[in-house]
This record gives C-alpha cells, structure tokens and sequence, in this order.
C-alpha cells in the first residue's frame, strides 16, 4: 500500500465517520448537535468563519488541485 492510498483511506475513515456521528445527532433523543448545527455555530463568530474558510480552502487545495 503507497502512502498516497493509505492517506485516502484515512481520510474516508474519517469522512465516515462524521457521516456517522451526523448521523446519530439528527436521532431526537440524541445530545450530539448535527454536522449543519455545528457549522451555525461557528460561523457566529469571525475565528470560526476563519477556520471554516481555512478548512474549505485547505480540502480544496488537496482535492481538487490534482
């Protein structure tokens, strides 16, 4: 396995299981708040939209430069 393969990998782990953490948030009894919440959230203040935006420019940089 070439690193590049195991860094996909990696980075599917942890796609899905944000998916599966999304998930169970959006149960009604659940405590833990939805991905979209989440994001509400962060974007309150302007340190959080700096991180949303470093965030979406730092995945669009790895993914789609190639």
């Amino acid at each position: 396995m070439t690193a590049r393969n195991l860094l996909i990998a990696g980075f599917a782990v942890i796609f899905a299981v944000m998916f599966l953490v999304d998930l169970s948030g959006r149960r009604p009894d659940s405590t833990v708040a939805p991905l979209g919440n989440a994001l509400i959230a962060a974007m309150r203040t302007g340190t959080g939209r700096l991180i949303v935006l470093g965030t979406w420019l730092w995945m669009g940089w790895h993914f789609l430069a190639r």
